[in-house]
């Protein structure tokens, strides 16, 4: 009877583990991060509440204007992220890593790293707050004349 039971316990456990364990099948296409989009963006992307503005869409869309619109969304709505207040000391670095023209506009990658901690000023009455992380993330903007798209791709190295 015993073995019966430790035979169903594999069993059951060989079943719920199914999948969790090793790479993706041979079957089964891996994420690329040469896929590319097919659609011109459509949409927003989310922007952190806080004390920066998200950055106008560019009048003139180009690889100069996609870039910067691009460093400036993703870097004031990070800093929004890790905003505590008015006391906030910040470490934040972003890069682009690579703009791709297409036919609606551009793609463009970039990674970010950053962290925030509250430093009151002797004698004031706020606490100190808690370290924040922003560990190094990386994202592709989908940029068109009048639309955004963000999605996530593989983490660059860290910005320095």
């Amino acid at each position: 009877m015993s073995s019966r039971i430790a035979r169903t316990a594999v069993l059951s456990f060989v079943v719920l583990a199914a999948g969790c364990f090793g790479g993706p099948s041979p079957e089964s296409a891996a994420p690329s991060e040469a896929a590319t989009t097919v659609a011109s963006p459509t949409g927003t992307v989310e922007f952190h509440d806080g004390p920066k503005d998200p950055p106008d869409q560019p009048v003139t869309l180009n690889e100069s204007s996609a870039r910067e619109f691009v460093y400036e969304y993703q870097y004031r709505s990070v800093y929004n992220g890790l905003w505590q207040g008015e006391h906030t000391e910040m470490t934040l670095d972003c890069r682009i890593d690579n703009v791709t023209e297409r036919s609606w506009g551009y793609d463009v990658v970039i990674t970010c790293t950053g962290s925030s901690t509250t430093d009151p000023p002797a004698g004031s009455t706020a606490t100190d707050g808690p370290i924040s992380d922003y560990f190094t993330q990386s994202y592709r903007y989908s940029v068109s004349a009048d639309a955004l798209a963000r999605e996530t791709v593989e983490n660059r190295d860290a910005v320095s």
